[in-house]
C-alpha cells in the first residue's frame, strides 16, 4: 500500500512539473511574439502613413453602394 501511494505521489509531482514547465515556456513564447508583433506593427504604421485618405466623393460612393446592396438583400 505504501508503495502504491509513493508511486501515485511521484506521478502527481511529475505531472505538476510538466505543466509548470509547459506554461512557463508558453508565457515566454507569448512575450517573444508580443515583442516581434510590436516591431511589425510599428513598421507597418510608418509604411502606411504615406497612403492617401479616401476623398469625400469616394466615401459617398462606398456608402451608396453599401446601402444599395443591403436594400437588394432584403428583397
Amino acid at each position: 500500500m505504501t508503495n502504491l501511494i509513493s508511486e501515485a505521489f511521484m506521478v502527481m509531482v511529475t505531472g505538476m512539473i510538466t505543466v509548470f514547465v509547459f506554461l512557463t515556456l508558453l508565457i515566454g513564447a507569448m512575450g517573444l511574439l508580443r515583442i516581434i508583433a510590436g516591431k511589425v506593427e510599428v513598421e507597418s504604421q510608418t509604411q502606411s502613413s504615406g497612403e492617401q485618405q479616401p476623398s469625400a466623393m469616394q466615401l459617398a460612393a462606398i456608402s451608396a453602394a453599401i446601402h444599395q446592396y443591403r436594400r437588394q438583400r432584403r428583397s
